[in-house]
């Protein structure tokens, strides 16, 4: 098997550690490569880097338009290397190739995207009286810390990184020790293809509880951000409280689609396929539970089990799959668990329900009815492909249902009344609304949680304030 490096000042490296962490492909549960694993010492390394890589100023002092232009670069990088890279990314995570591949490519719509601001950073002038001259400077706070979750390895990264880099940090990545390969291998060969200088930009690789704590915690890492669950993010917040550094923070969801009676079932079904099966439903804001109104409930739930019960299982490098496997044996685990617990709290899998026999962490396209409210099927997140539908009367009724949980990443609403629409929208307690179509976001639309789901927001114009402080000069005259 080949051996992954870390990416340290602009070189590969072993790091200090002869420890390696071993990747499997969740397809058929076969090791598929090792990386090395971060000790404190490689921790320290990559900021020490990222500090004197700042304190250079090679970013900040660079003009604004040269920025773009390296940006863009980065950009073009990555998608030359979006096929090749796509293939690791899809043996290590699991999911469809042509997605994998397309993982690349939207890292790469990051980096265009966030080029366009590096110019449009603008202070203010504030008036104070006619003897001061008084304004304000958008500034980067440093050395950012970016700890990588495994579902989306390469989008995530690139939303957070691009963001960072157009602000003017320096950063350091830890990635996820399931899904480390591509991001160590083919992120990494962009970055170096595309003329980064040395110690703006470094990988690691490690565990959570160790090289991801050495991170957060370190004296030199002036700003942190992570994507993950409620548990670890909770324990970075107060890492970062700790130091009085600021955190940006996605996490976990339990996102509803609230189903009027006039609305088009095709159109809840076409997004379930999307939002809950699509990726084993390992997304944050999957479309996890349906509310339906009961004069059209039964008439979806059939919908919903033919669609799961027809979907082909397979892995994501075979053609026509498509339900890959979760990403982990305990992961299935987890899976089968809630399954087993839905049914023993009297909820009906109309469709699957259990672990598909064979190689790999494959769990069979699932569907709840009879779902009540205070299950745990409807109240936790479960991460994998099981869609919980629960039922109600009144409007009011499907909201307090689908606001009832303590997460709030995203909500849907499926009508063909758009005053019902934007009037449900304005009372879902959800960061992301979408209307008629599950994931109807792009790289421009932020994008955060309420609640439980965290706050701050990545992607789009509001992501970048988090990625710089600002400075008031007051000169007196």
């Amino acid at each position: 098997m080949e051996k992954y490096q870390h990416y340290i000042n602009g070189k590969w490296t072993d790091g200090s550690s002869k420890e390696t962490i071993s990747v499997v492909n969740p397809a058929n549960g076969k090791d598929i490569g090792q990386v090395v694993c971060a000790k404190s010492d490689d921790v320290n390394a990559a900021v020490e880097a990222a500090l004197n890589s700042y304190k250079s100023r090679v970013l900040v002092d660079m003009l604004p338009m040269e920025r773009a232009k390296l940006m863009r670069s980065i950009a073009n990088e990555l998608r030359a290397v979006s096929k090749e890279g796509g293939k690791l990314l899809c043996h290590e995570n699991g999911k469809l190739l042509a997605n994998a591949e397309y993982e690349f490519v939207d890292g790469a719509n990051y980096f265009d995207y966030y080029s366009g601001m590096t110019d449009k950073l603008e202070g203010n002038t504030i008036p104070v009286n006619n003897k001061v001259v008084d304004y304000t400077l958008l500034e980067p706070y440093g050395v950012s810390g970016h700890i990588i979750p495994w579902n989306f390895p390469i989008s995530m990264l690139a939303r957070s990184l691009a963001c960072a880099f157009a602000a003017g940090n320096s950063t350091v990545i830890k990635t996820a020790e399931l899904t480390p390969l591509a991001t160590a291998s083919f992120f990494a060969k962009a970055i170096d293809n595309a003329g980064v200088p040395p110690g703006l930009i470094n990988v690691i690789c490690g565990h959570g509880n160790e090289a991801g704590a050495n991170l957060t915690a370190h004296k030199d890492v002036a700003q942190i951000t992570f994507t993950g669950s409620v548990a670890t993010g909770k324990t970075i917040l107060h890492a970062a409280a700790d130091r009085a550094v600021p955190a940006v923070v996605e996490l976990g969801g339990k996102s509803a689609a609230i189903v009027y009676p006039d609305a088009d079932l095709d159109k809840v079904v076409t997004s379930a396929k999307a939002g809950i099966f699509g990726q084993a439903g390992q997304i944050c804001s999957a479309m996890s539970r349906v509310v339906a109104h009961k004069s059209i409930k039964n008439e979806l739930v059939e919908k919903l089990a033919n669609l799961a019960s027809t979907i082909k299982v397979g892995p994501g490098d075979v053609e026509g799959s498509e339900l890959t496997p979760v990403i982990s044996e305990e992961q299935v685990q987890k899976v089968e668990n809630y399954s087993r617990s839905g049914q023993q709290a009297g909820a009906e899998a109309v469709a699957g329900g259990k672990r598909v026999e064979g190689d790999g962490y494959f769990f069979e396209a699932t569907v709840f009815d009879n779902v009540k409210p205070d299950m745990t099927i409807a109240q936790e997140e479960i991460f994998g492909p099981v869609l919980s539908v629960l039922e109600y009367d009144e409007p009011e009724e499907a909201i307090e249902i689908a606001n009832g949980t303590e997460f709030g990443l995203a909500g849907g609403v499926f009508t063909r009344d758009l005053d019902k629409a934007t009037e449900t929208a304005g009372k879902l307690e959800a960061g992301q609304i979408y209307v008629n179509s599950w994931f109807t976001g792009s790289v421009a639309t932020p994008f955060g949680g309420y609640k439980q789901s965290g706050y701050s927001r990545e992607k789009g114009q509001e992501a970048i304030k988090s990625y710089l402080q600002v400075k008031n000069v007051g000169i007196q005259l």
